[in-house]
């Protein structure tokens, strides 16, 4: 690797350390319980299961129209326990879900939509296991790599995306999602929200707060370069906005 490689690693890795913070194991679980609580809630729920799966719908209409193939093979990395993601609007060869929570039986009472999400769950195989670590999955045996609203809610951010860099083929790509705030609304979130209430579960489930500056960085820090994104937030809505959903999708580098 040239030097200019090496310090361009050096300084995304820099900027990786100042936007990931540690999460220590006992929080992290605390984390776990708390997410795995919101879920139990969420698909007995009509209107938070379509919610979700709304959400996933406009992922992958981002992915397609930009570029993202159908019939590819897919790894989802933090689906989450309803498992509902790329496959279940894009024909896929195959499409692999992992997620640290165990998969969950949608039991909203409303017989035609638990069926329905059944359904879209079925067409994806579901892993139970914590993507920080080495999956049981070869190298370079994806197309696809999925990672949506996830990093901020993982323990080792940077782990995740460097084991979806390992799984990916060298032509592989990356669909990419999270949650950034504006520069004085992460103030706000890191400087009141969390010191005042630092047991609620909407604070213990974010132990990660991004800027959208930030993004670049931290995917190149673990192997990724973006090459397409949603069109950039004004120069305001940075600085004072509302948080919102940031979507790229990058290549393995």
């Amino acid at each position: 690797m040239s030097s200019r490689g090496s310090n361009t690693t050096a300084t995304a890795s820099a900027a990786c350390l100042v936007a990931c913070e540690f999460m220590e194991t006992s929080r992290w679980e605390e984390a776990q319980e708390n997410e795995l609580a919101i879920w139990e809630r969420t698909t007995t729920n009509v209107a938070h299961v379509l919610a979700e799966i709304a959400e996933a719908a406009v992922l992958v209409r981002f992915g397609t129209d930009h570029g993202l193939a159908t019939n590819s093979t897919v790894l989802e990395l933090g689906i989450g326990p309803m498992s509902i993601g790329w496959a279940a609007f894009a024909s896929c060869t195959r499409a692999i879900g992992v997620d640290p929570l165990p998969r969950l039986a949608i039991t909203t009472g409303d017989d035609n939509v638990d069926q329905f999400v059944t359904d879209l769950q079925q067409r994806t195989e579901f892993l139970q296991a914590d993507a920080t670590r080495q999956l049981p999955l070869d190298d370079g045996s994806f197309d696809l790599i999925v990672c949506d609203n996830v990093v901020d809610h993982a323990q080792d951010p940077r782990a995740v995306l460097a084991e979806g860099r390992r799984i990916v083929r060298s032509d592989g790509r990356m669909l990419f999602g999270v949650n950034v705030f504006s520069t004085i609304g992460r103030l706000k979130w890191r400087q009141v929200t969390r010191r005042l209430h630092p047991r609620e579960p909407n604070v213990l489930c974010h132990p990660h707060s991004f800027l959208e500056g930030e993004i670049g960085g931290l995917l190149l820090s673990a192997g990724w370069e973006i090459l397409a994104s949603d069109d950039p937030r004004s120069a305001r809505q940075r600085l004072t906005g509302h948080a919102y959903r940031v979507r790229v999708v990058a290549r393995p580098i």
